[in-house]
């Protein structure tokens, strides 16, 4: 395959679109951080900031992980009915599982937010999102085991226009809680609505699956894992931040100065979910489709890092500004997590995706477990001896470090036959 070849693949699985649509929902969510720095003080968007941390890391284990079994093992199923009998069997055991995280997250919330107790009400609150983006996430991934991109598109843009018009109106009316709410009950509802119009729910009860369930959950349990270690690499800076510094300001001040270097992430990431399907499929049969697909996504993504390189760190107070006076001054941390950004940019997101297409997940989890281990103890000294600017440096050195873990796995996964860690 060459980078024409590549381009043109991309293009015809309706490639555009996607990144489109994550160019519409990264937008959205910028929309939002500058409709709650306007409508909170600083103090209370700090507060839904550290709650909403908390549950980062345990969105990827949203159904106990297994709509990441649905997306790995409806792509290797050749029927569409066998599609269909998967996505009613994970999407029925998730839904229970999502509920179980929810009443642990709310039982377990005066221990969490012990330091930070007014933060406790939005921590419930956004619970609700275990489910409602179980039920968003099963959707847009039954879109694309059927190959129709488009429909992924179009269910992720009106979640997008929907989520900020909301959150927008009830945060007018209703404040911080307003907003939270709106965060938590958008994605349930254009969920329902899709579940409805594409008539997915049927009884399933009497289906026999052409694969093994004992597989199917521990690909996802170890998939979900690996997402919620490689998670807690965003969250566990701020959770330090919060309780060794203890300032609110602090909190803020940092989330909005990486909210613009991590948004560039979505550009590779829509990239590869665009293909994930197709390289699953290959995986059982094709080393040299995959590895001629990582040669081309660097083709493109090297002048893409480059650009960002350079356009974040000159252009950063100008979108500091953009989120009020306040967090202007935030002493080069913006620089910090674009070089951050593009380790994981190259490597990190590519990769570690490519390794959970051919079903490599505990390799993903154990490089994640080594990153937070890492992450936990430099984390706690850097932030002890150079508080904000500490946090930062060892979030990005991890991101590079990361992407080399994957980088190697990869390596030895192309040079050898075996099937190590499916």
């Amino acid at each position: 395959m060459n980078l024409k070849d590549y381009i043109d693949e991309f293009r015809s699985r309706s490639g555009i679109s996607v990144v489109l649509s994550a160019v519409i929902e990264k937008v959205g969510g910028f929309l939002l951080v500058l409709i709650s720095t306007h409508f909170l003080t600083k103090e209370t968007y700090g507060l839904v900031i550290y709650a909403n941390t908390i549950l980062v890391f345990l969105f990827p284990f949203i159904g106990f992980g297994i709509h990441q079994s649905l997306l790995r093992y409806g792509s290797l199923s050749k029927s569409q009915e066998g599609k269909k009998r998967l996505f009613n069997y994970t999407f029925k055991k998730g839904l229970l599982y999502s509920f179980l995280f929810i009443l642990l997250v709310v039982l377990l919330s005066p221990i969490i937010t012990l330091n930070v107790r007014d933060s406790r009400i939005f921590l419930i609150i956004l619970s609700i999102q275990l489910i409602s983006l179980f039920m968003y996430e099963m959707i847009r991934i039954y879109s694309r085991l059927i190959n129709v991109n488009n429909l992924y598109s179009q269910i992720t843009i009106v979640k997008t226009i929907l989520i900020v018009f909301v959150s927008y109106f009830l945060i007018i009316k209703y404040g911080a809680i307003g907003f939270v709410l709106g965060l938590s009950l958008t994605p349930l509802f254009v969920s329902l609505f899709y579940l409805i119009k594409m008539k997915l729910l049927v009884d399933s009860s009497k289906s026999l699956l052409d694969v093994n369930l004992k597989e199917i959950l521990q690909y996802g349990f170890f998939t979900s894992l690996a997402g919620v270690l490689s998670q807690l690499l965003y969250a566990v800076d701020i959770l330090l931040v919060a309780n060794i510094l203890s300032n609110e300001q602090d909190i803020a001040q940092y989330k909005i100065s990486n909210i613009v270097p991590f948004s560039v992430l979505m550009i590779s990431v829509a990239v590869i979910k665009t293909n994930f399907v197709k390289i699953a499929f290959k995986s059982e049969s094709s080393k040299n489709y995959i590895k001629s697909y990582y040669i081309n996504y660097l083709k493109i993504f090297g002048i893409v890092s480059l650009i960002t390189l350079i356009l974040i760190p000159l252009f950063s107070n100008q979108i500091l500004s953009l989120f009020g006076s306040d967090y202007v001054d935030d002493d080069h941390l913006i620089t910090i997590f674009t070089i951050g950004v593009v380790g994981a940019m190259l490597f990190r997101i590519p990769l570690g995706n490519i390794l959970s297409a051919i079903g490599w997940a505990r390799i993903n989890a154990l490089n994640s477990l080594i990153i937070l281990f890492l992450n936990v103890i430099l984390s706690y000294i850097f932030i002890k001896n150079y508080g904000l600017i500490g946090a930062a440096i060892v979030t990005s050195f991890l991101m590079w470090l990361s992407g080399g873990f994957s980088l190697i796995a990869f390596i030895w996964y192309l040079k050898n036959d075996n099937k190590t860690s499916r």
